[in-house]
C-alpha cells in the first residue's frame, strides 16, 4: 500500500475517533523487524499545533507469525499498569477501517533499537553497562504480572492444562514441531529432530506459570544513551515458564557478533542469573535456564525455516526472509555445541 493511501486511511480512522477534523504529516516507515510494518507521524489540530509523536503499527495483508492485535492492544495496557516501559497504545483499528490489515496506533518512544549501534558505538557506552540491570528489572515486572486478570483470558484458555510440572516446555515444543512438519513438508531435518528429541527428554518443571513475552531480547527493546526506554514486540506473549525468557536472551542470534557476552552482547550468563535473582527476589535453576538457551536456539531454527519457506512459496517475497533460510546452519551448529554443554555439565 503506497504512502498516500495509508494516510488518508489513517486519517480518516483518527477523525472517526477523535469526533473532529485532524492531519496526519510525516509519515515514514521505520525499520524493523520481519514481521510487522511500522510507520511514524504526527497527528496535527490546527495550523499552530507541532504535533503528537505517534507510530501505526500495522499487520502486513496476510501475516507470517499470526497473533491478534486486539489481544496485544491488551497486553500493552496490562504491562503499562505493571509499571513495564511500553508505548502508551491509544486506538486499536480493525481491518474495516481501511488500512487493509489490523493495526494499532501508539506513542513513539525515545531512543533506537539497532543491537550493533547498542554493541559498538561509543554513545552508547553508559547503555552498555546498565542494561542488563534494566532488563533484569523488566523481566521482574513482567513476571509478577497477574495472570487472572480477565483480560488476559484468551492467553489462558491456550495455556497447556493438568498437573504435569514440565507441560509449559512440551507444549511448546510442540507448537514449533508442528510449525515445522507445516514448512517442511517431510524435508529431513536430522538436527532439529535430534534437537527436538533431547529437549523432551530433559524437559524441565516450571516453578510457577506466568505471562512470557516470548521474543525479549536485544534488538526488541529501545535505549538511548541512559538505558533502556521501552520493551517492544509483544505478538509472541503466552502463559508459561518464566524462564523460557531468559533463555531466549542468551540465544547466540541476539548477541550480534560480540559471543564472548552470552547475554544479548552485554554480560555472561551468570552476571545476568544474578542481576534477575535480585530484582524478582527468587532463586534461578541454571539448569533450566541452559535448557530454555538451548531451546531458544533450536526454536530460532525452526523460525528460520518458516521464514525462508515464506520467501520460498512466493506469498513473502523477501532478501531478508531468504537469509534466514540460510542461517538455520549455523543455528543447528550453536544447538549442538549447547547440548554437548550441557551434557557435560550434569555427567
Amino acid at each position: 500500500m503506497e504512502l498516500a493511501t495509508i494516510q488518508r486511511a489513517l486519517e480518516g480512522f483518527l477523525a472517526r475517533v477523535l469526533k473532529r477534523e485532524v492531519h496526519v504529516e510525516g509519515l515514514a516507515p521505520l525499520a524493523g523487524g520481519a514481521s510487522r510494518e511500522m510507520f511514524a507521524f504526527r497527528l496535527c489540530e490546527g495550523e499552530a499545533d507541532s504535533g503528537s509523536e505517534l507510530v501505526l503499527r500495522l499487520d502486513p495483508a496476510s501475516g507470517r507469525m499470526q497473533s491478534d492485535r486486539g489481544e496485544e492492544f491488551r497486553l500493552l495496557q496490562i504491562a503499562a499498569e505493571a509499571g513495564v516501559s511500553v508505548p502508551r497504545v491509544h486506538w486499536l483499528g480493525e481491518l474495516s477501517d481501511g488500512l487493509g490489515a489490523r493495526f494499532l496506533v501508539m506513542d513513539r518512544v525515545r531512543g533506537e533499537a539497532i543491537a550493533r549501534r547498542l554493541l559498538r558505538d561509543d554513545r552508547y557506552e553508559t547503555t552498555r553497562r546498565v542494561l542488563p540491570a534494566c532488563l533484569a528489572r523488566e523481566l521482574a515486572r513482567i513476571r509478577r504480572i497477574d495472570i487472572g486478570d480477565q483480560r488476559l483470558a484468551a492467553l489462558c484458555e491456550r495455556a497447556p492444562s493438568g498437573e504435569d510440572p514440565t507441560r509449559f516446555a512440551r507444549h511448546e515444543i510442540e507448537r514449533y514441531r508442528t510449525l515445522l512438519e507445516a514448512a517442511d513438508q517431510g524435508w529431513p531435518r536430522p538436527v532439529l529432530r535430534f534437537g527436538e528429541r533431547w529437549l523432551l527428554r530433559r524437559a524441565p518443571a516450571a516453578s510457577r506459570a506466568a505471562l512470557v513475552h516470548g521474543d525479549f531480547r536485544v534488538g526488541n527493546v529501545m535505549f538511548d544513551e541512559h538505558g533502556l526506554t521501552a520493551v517492544l514486540d509483544w505478538e509472541l506473549a503466552h502463559v508459561g515458564d518464566p524462564l523460557e525468557d531468559v533463555g531466549w536472551m542468551t540465544v547466540r542470534a541476539w548477541r550480534f557478533g560480540c559471543d564472548d557476552r552470552a547475554v544479548g552482547g552485554l554480560c555472561s550468563r551468570e552476571e545476568f542469573w544474578a542481576l534477575y535473582e535480585r530484582a524478582c527476589g527468587v532463586a534461578l535453576d541454571p539448569r533450566a535456564a541452559r535448557w530454555w538457551e538451548i531451546f531458544g536456539n533450536w526454536k530460532w531454527a525452526v523460525i528460520c525455516v518458516l521464514q525462508a519457506a515464506s520467501h520460498k512459496a512466493g506469498r513473502f517475497p523477501n532478501v531478508e526472509l531468504a537469509s534466514l533460510g540460510r542461517r538455520t546452519a549455523e543455528v543447528e551448529w550453536e544447538l549442538i555445541a549447547r547440548i554437548e554443554d550441557y551434557d557435560a555439565r550434569t555427567t
